[in-house]
Order: structure tokens, then C-alpha cells, then sequence
């Protein structure tokens, strides 16, 4: 199947692959999802972080078309846009549609089966032309990170017609994994916006709970894309997705002498039989295997909880694949070229994610 086939098709939230892979603390990471442009307001209240600022209504403004969303849709009609119904009630889905013109949207809008009243809207600005997204994590040990050119889904889906560039910064030294004068320039902006004068930091801390490392920066999970006017533009900012990675350290590199490699997603070592899976529903998959596909979808989280280890052909460091592979707490490397062609369906193998080797037994 296409990239793009599967992208329109399936590109659930984090929340959803969260909650498919069991994790406690769902509820919240929802509602810290559901928050995180309150957060990134505070931040350009602060620090003017610049950040993908939405248009906010009650979804009883647009229901009922009240004279205050009126006048933004005369405004706004033809511009595209991502918009984002928000339960204001606990337990309840987040709804979203994007890559469409705000007209457009409200046909969709308007089909959705919901209580209005339990619900507000965002419309955010939303462009398919931007020319480089980037996700990062800032923990106590460094930065690490995964930039790419064009659309930022490719990350946090884990599909691209061409890798991300990988980098890192341990607070003296930055590495990327491939040149790119452009890319490197980009991630060390943004990353350098999040530097927060100590003057700022106790205000900022107690708005919204912040940690800062002690060379400064904000600890957290990032996403930002650079638009085609060269402004960049935060659209993420996460506190437990920080959590869950607050251990991770600023190693990024692959280990090009090996036949089989790849990039560390999650530490650790499993040996077992390799199983080659493109379609998890048609598969016979026992606990202990180690799996190995193109790319982990949702559709993949049982097989994932069942296998001992996970090797995928793309992917990148902080695709929401990545991010359950360390909550299951699997050994997984992503981004093995010919994977699929070199181990063979019922191998016996070991994988070493800690050095990125994979062995053939």
C-alpha cells in the first residue's frame, strides 16, 4: 500500500496507540494532548515562542453560527486549517480533520455526532508546503531529536519517502547523522528558543508545572515544522511524553560497519525467531518472537506486546511506534535497511539494540 494510501487512511493520535498498548496513565496523556496549546501560550506570553496559535470558539458558535464565528469565517473561509473538536467533558474522543479549507472543514463539522456542549474548538493554521518538521526531546542528559523536509506526520507515523536526519546535543557538542547546512540550522533555532533566561523560569514553572535542566532549557517532548515564509512554528509541547523518556541519553549514531543496523529506539537485547509480518491480522505470531515488518502501525500494538524484540525497516527515534516500543518496554531498532530481504521468516536471531547489531544465529 502507498505512504500517502495509508496516511489518509489510518493516522490515529498517540493517545489511541497509548491506550491500545495499555497504558495507565491514558486519561491524562489525553488531557495533557487536549492541553498543549494552553501551554504553548504561556510560552509566547513568556518567551514570544512562536507557535501555531489557533482561532478558539465553543462548538456551539459554530453549530449555531453566532455573530463572533460569523465574522471569522467571512475572514477565514478559504484558508486551510486543521480543526480540533475538544471534549471539556473527561472521557470523551478528541475529533480532528485538517488539510482542508476552513469551509470545507465545517461540512465535516457539521456530520459529527456530538453533544456541542461538551466541546470546544481550535482552528489552527495548517500548511502543506512546509519545508522542514522536526520532533526532539530536552531531558537532563541532552537533546535528541529527527528532522525531515516536507510534512511533519512522517515522523510521528514513522513513514518517509526519504529518512529524517537524526541529531543530538549533549549541551557541548551537536551531532547530526547526515549534512544538511539548511536542517542543522533549523534544529539548532528551535532548540535555542527553548534556552529560558532564569528570570523567566519561575513564572513559567509555576503556570504550568515546567522542569528545567541545569543548563537551562525546557525539559520536554517538541514538535515544529518551518513554514514557507521561514518562520518557525511550535505545535507540540508534552510533559509525559518527557516522562516516559526522561532517561534517554543524546545516542543517535548508527552502526554503519554492520550489515544489519540500525537506530536505537529503545535499548535492550532479545534472541528468538524472526518473524516477517505485513499484515497483523493474517499471522501466526507466539509470545517471544521478534518481530520484524516494514513499519509498526497501530493495527501491530498485540503483536508488539507479545514479541520479546522489534525491528523495523523505517521508522524514526520518536515516532509514536517508538514511544510504545519504550513504554512496552521492547528492545527495538528502527530505520534496518533490507531487513525484510536479509533475515529470513522463522530465523533464529539476536538483537542488540543497545549497538544496533542485529546477529544471525
Amino acid at each position: 500500500m502507498p505512504i500517502t494510501e495509508i496516511v489518509d487512511k489510518q493516522m490515529p493520535s498517540l493517545t489511541e496507540w497509548l491506550e491500545k498498548a495499555g497504558f495507565v496513565e491514558t486519561e491524562e496523556f489525553r488531557q495533557e494532548d487536549n492541553t498543549k496549546r494552553d501551554r504553548l501560550e504561556i510560552l509566547f506570553q513568556e518567551t514570544g515562542l512562536e507557535y501555531d496559535r489557533p482561532a478558539k470558539f465553543k462548538a456551539n458558535d459554530l453549530k449555531n453560527k453566532t455573530a463572533i464565528f460569523q465574522n471569522f469565517l467571512n475572514k477565514a473561509k478559504d484558508e486551510q486549517c486543521a480543526l480540533r473538536l475538544l471534549p471539556t467533558t473527561p472521557g470523551l474522543p478528541k475529533l480532528r480533520v485538517r488539510g482542508k479549507t476552513l469551509k470545507e472543514n465545517l461540512i465535516w463539522f457539521e456530520n459529527q455526532d456530538i453533544d456541542a456542549e461538551q466541546y470546544k474548538v481550535e482552528i489552527v493554521p495548517h500548511n502543506d508546503h512546509c519545508k522542514y518538521s522536526a520532533t526532539f526531546l530536552i531531558n537532563d542528559h541532552g537533546i535528541i531529536g529527527e528532522i525531515i523536509k516536507g510534512l511533519h506526520w512522517q515522523l510521528t507515523q514513522g513513514f518517509h519517502q526519504n529518512p529524517p536526519i537524526y541529531f543530538s546535543f549533549d549541551f557541548h557538542r551537536w551531532n547530526f547523522s547526515k549534512a544538511d547546512n539548511e536542517a542543522e540550522k533549523w534544529a539548532k533555532q528551535a532548540v535555542a528558543s527553548l534556552s529560558i533566561p532564569l528570570d523567566k523560569q519561575k513564572n513559567i514553572q509555576k503556570k504550568i508545572k515546567a522542569e528545567f535542566n541545569s543548563y537551562g532549557y525546557l525539559n520536554g517532548y517538541f514538535e515544529f515544522a518551518v513554514w514557507p515564509t521561514d518562520k518557525i512554528l511550535f505545535f507540540d509541547y508534552n510533559r509525559i511524553i518527557y516522562k516516559i523518556l526522561k532517561d534517554v541519553k543524546p545516542v543517535t549514531a548508527t552502526n554503519s560497519q554492520l550489515e544489519l543496523s540500525g537506530i536505537c529506539a529503545n535499548a535492550g537485547k532479545a534472541t528468538g525467531t524472526a518473524k516477517i509480518v505485513l499484515d497483523p491480522a493474517h499471522t501466526d505470531f507466539s509470545d517471544g518472537d521478534i518481530l520484524i515488518c516494514p513499519m509498526t502501525m497501530i493495527d501491530y500494538v498485540p503483536l508488539m506486546k507479545k514479541a520479546s524484540g522489534i525491528i523495523t525497516e523505517q521508522g524514526s527515534i520518536l515516532s509514536h511506534a517508538a514511544i510504545v516500543a519504550r513504554e512496552l518496554k521492547k528492545p527495538c531498532l528502527v530505520g534496518v535497511k533490507g531487513v525484510l530481504e536479509k533475515i529470513k521468516d522463522g530465523q533464529n536471531i539476536t538483537l542488540n539494540a543497545n549497538n544496533g547489531q542485529i546477529i544471525l544465529n
